[in-house]
């Protein structure tokens, strides 16, 4: 799975990186991205492509209550799965990042791992969105990060992994005329060596903590 990650870069890095148009929202960098929280998603909608907040946990339209929501979709199975199957059709986005963290499991618990991209360039995960809406309610916006089975790096500390959309195929995963067939060609495992893992403390766990110090390596 994909339970934390980063976007520690600025605003105007976003934008080039994304060739979208100037943030409407006040952008800072993020440590320690959490469920539940608002982050930058890409998307393309009656005005174009942009960048948007959106909250992490996508609630199916169809739900009775918006409690919570999926953080991640298996890639293997999203177009199949009723949660995720019209979104994946109709509303793919990018969910821009500079890292992720996962948890490998350890006889003294879960010891936390940051994965920064070898490039130290923005990167891409692949996600999808949803409205949710009900009369006399606030319409809530939520994305899903798919994951797909995890790369060598990845492999040691965690069987799962984000998946990453290369910046030559941004555009084709945003397009919604994009066939299922191409798009399920995107969901792969990230190329080993993409991403360096280091060892980080365990305050990470928690999601009030949002600083540096969060990436830098600590002692085995």
């Amino acid at each position: 799975m994909c339970g934390r990650y980063t976007l520690t870069s600025d605003a105007q890095e976003v934008v080039e990186a994304f060739d979208v148009p100037p943030l409407s929202f006040e952008h800072h960098p993020r440590y320690n991205i959490a469920p539940g929280q608002e982050a930058p998603v890409c998307a393309t909608d009656l005005r174009g492509r942009r960048i948007g907040l959106m909250r992490w946990g996508l609630v199916p339209s169809w739900a009775d209550e918006p409690r919570g929501g999926f953080i991640n979709a298996r890639g293997e199975t999203v177009g199949r799965t009723p949660s995720f199957r019209d979104a994946f059709l109709r509303r793919r986005c990018l969910v821009p990042g500079d890292g992720f963290y996962e948890w490998r499991r350890s006889a003294r618990g879960k010891v936390p791992y940051y994965f920064r991209p070898a490039s130290d360039l923005l990167v891409s995960f692949a996600g999808i969105w949803e409205r949710w809406a009900r009369p006399g309610a606030e319409p809530r916006f939520g994305f899903a990060i798919l994951t797909t089975e995890a790369n060598e790096e990845v492999a040691s500390i965690h069987h799962r992994m984000p998946v990453v959309i290369p910046p030559d195929s941004r555009l084709a995963w945003l397009d919604p005329d994009t066939s299922p067939e191409d798009l399920s060609a995107l969901i792969r495992a990230a190329p080993s060596g993409t991403f360096i893992p280091r060892r980080v403390s365990t305050r990470v766990n928690s999601p009030r903590v949002d600083d540096p110090t969060l990436l830098e390596a600590v002692d085995a």
